[in-house]
């Protein structure tokens, strides 16, 4: 969804991973590749992959939306969502190293798990992926970069606009009350933004006493987009 002005308005480091593995090595590869695995579904917040264990199998999402949580004072830090047609796990593979990040799903999902061994055969038998590989690493290290410049020089309720505003352009659906945003909490919104949930709390009260936004359960309804997007252009810059 569009909601009109540049990129920056709506920061890449709030959006969802755009360039997928799939849309980077194509359709003919990625479907080798799953031939090679197995596919299952994951329920919302259901472990996928644990930090420190043994690096095993990869991950390539076919639905649904995953979230990379890091450890942090006290909170989970969600480092990065990733959606369908990206590949998880395979730096851990590649490198033989335990998992650096616990992977959660975000929302219910469905992914193809590939064990190492058959992963590392599909990589000798495609020199060329892991130049795929190392410009997607490169794109994701560049996003976290971004995300860490947010928490750092933006507030908590510019934060949590721009968080809102990216959810919708991405996971929302058009309804007669907005653009609804469905399966998320505000858990997940105080994670995504580093922030304490009594302060996002504050930041959505303020948004809902302004129109600009309304809650219930698991879900997040922007009337109007556009005016929560001026709503955050008109803000003082912090």
């Amino acid at each position: 969804m569009d909601y009109g002005g540049s990129a920056e308005d709506v920061d890449a480091g709030y959006l969802p991973a755009q360039d997928s593995f799939v849309s980077h090595a194509g359709a003919d590869l990625c479907a080798e590749l799953r031939g090679l695995g197995t596919r299952a579904g994951f329920d919302r917040n259901e472990l996928l992959l644990l930090v420190d264990r043994p690096s095993d199998h990869v991950l390539l999402i076919e639905r649904g939306f995953v979230k990379v949580q890091l450890a942090g004072n006290g909170r989970d830090l969600i480092a990065g969502l990733y959606g369908k047609g990206e590949l998880i796990g395979e730096q851990g593979v590649m490198e033989s190293k335990p998992r650096s990040a616990t992977v959660v799903a975000h929302t219910a999902c469905e992914a193809t798990r590939i064990h190492h061994r058959d992963f590392k055969e599909f990589l000798r038998r495609h020199p060329e992926l892991p130049l795929v590989l190392g410009r997607i690493a490169y794109e994701r290290l560049h996003r976290a970069d971004q995300r860490q410049i947010n928490l750092a020089s933006q507030d908590v309720p510019t934060r949590v606009c721009r968080q809102l505003l990216a959810w919708g352009q991405a996971l929302g659906e058009r309804t007669r009350d907005g653009v609804a945003i469905s399966g998320l909490s505000r858990k997940d919104l105080a994670q995504c933004v580093g922030a304490g949930e009594a302060t996002v709390d504050a930041a959505l009260k303020q948004l809902g006493d302004r129109g600009l936004l309304r809650t219930r359960r698991l879900t997040f309804v922007l009337p109007d987009p556009h005016l929560l997007h001026g709503y955050l252009r008109a803000r003082p810059i912090t």
